[in-house]
Formats: structure tokens, sequence, C-alpha cells
């Protein structure tokens, strides 16, 4: 698949010069955890609304945890859930989950201590528009024993009034503290969809690779 064949290339791109075979790092937030931190099979006090033919909004507990969030009417997870603490009513962290070669993804997420956003066990992004440019942000988890990241932003602008694709292309991020910043022009700000991959790769200290994706959809109207 395309992703996958770039997600390669990318990687061997960043690490080239390493001669040893490399080992995947175990990612801690993995797409495991965040499986199993919203399974509607483990809800107690379980509450489904119907939005439409093909959405719905669920609430349930988890121990001593609330849980809302959308699915599907096939039970995907999709959209931004929220993750509560019972007992102070404190949200603790939010997900948005997408569906990425007809699998549940676990795309962006924000940690929170007491009710404040923690950036740095954070992965998400932040699109601002500025004039005809758009500045992207991606954050992703910070690892103090992280010796080399890189991060990439593939994307294309299409143009929904000619229903047409006007352009792609990649931007290599500027690294700042493990917020990746990446900008580029458009041609207008009207009637523009946004879409792409970043893709965060990095090396620890003992040698061993890891990395991370966010899926970008983004419309400017």
């Amino acid at each position: 698949m395309r992703k996958k064949y770039i997600y390669t290339v990318f990687l061997f791109t960043l690490f080239f010069c390493k001669k040893e075979e490399p080992k995947e790092k175990k990612n801690i937030n993995s797409q495991a955890f965040f499986s199993k931190i919203a399974d509607i099979s483990k809800f107690e006090k379980s509450e489904r609304t119907k939005l439409n033919d093909s959405t719905y909004r669920i609430k349930g507990d988890v121990g001593p945890l609330h849980v809302t969030g959308y699915l599907t009417q096939n039970n995907e997870k999709i959209d931004w859930w929220k993750i509560v603490d019972s007992n102070s009513d404190k949200e603790l962290m939010i997900i948005e989950y997408r569906l990425v070669d007809n699998k549940e993804f676990a795309n962006q997420y924000k940690i929170f201590n007491n009710s404040e956003l923690d950036i740095y066990k954070s992965k998400y992004y932040a699109l601002t528009p500025k004039k005809s440019n758009v500045f992207y942000s991606f954050y992703v988890p910070k690892n103090k024993d992280i010796i080399k990241t890189k991060g990439k932003f593939l994307y294309s602008v299409y143009d929904t009034k000619k229903n047409e694709e006007i352009g792609s292309s990649e931007c290599e991020c500027i690294n700042s503290d493990n917020q990746f910043r990446c900008t580029f022009s458009i041609p207008n700000k009207n009637n523009i969809v946004i879409s792409g991959v970043f893709f965060e790769l990095s090396q620890t200290k003992d040698g061993k690779m890891g990395g991370s994706e966010i899926y970008v959809r983004d419309t400017l109207k």
C-alpha cells in the first residue's frame, strides 16, 4: 500500500548510514492500549444514541472512568472520544479515532494533568492559516532517550469547487522541543481541502528505532 511504501522509504532515507539491523522501539502509547481504554464490551451503564443512519454516540463507565465517544453502525470507533475521571469529573484524555485501511486507528490523543494539556505526553496537530500560507504544528510525546528524530509531512491540496487536486508535495518539518513545524503556500483559502500524513521517526541511545504518524484532513473555507 502507498502509505506503507512511503513510510519504508522514509525510514531508510533517515537512517541509511546505520549499518547494523535496526530494532523497532516499543511504543508505550500503542494502538493496543487505545483499543483497550475505550473497549465498549467492558462498558458498564452503557448508553447508546443514534445520531443518523451511520453514526452513534455511546457513553459508559469502565471502572473509575467515564467514556464518551462515537461509533459507526459496525461498532467502529470514530471521531473524538473523551475519558473523564468519574470521581473528580476531570478530563484525563481525549482520543481521535479514524478508520485507516479499514481498521481503527488512534490518530491523535491529548493527555491532561489537572485539566492542563501535557504537550510532552500528547500526539496531535494544529493548523493556523496565514494569508496565502498554512502553518502546521505536529506534537509527539517526548522521550529523554531519543537522540535523533525527524519529521516529514506528505500532503495534497484539493480544490472542491474545481473538483480536482491542484498540488501535492512534502514538507521537511523543523523540530523544536518535539514540536514539528511546517509551512507551505496555498493558492487560496476558499474551497480547499488539505490531506496527508505526518511521519515522525526516531532513534534512541541504544540504537532502537521507532516512529509515529498522524493523518490530516482539513477543509479551508
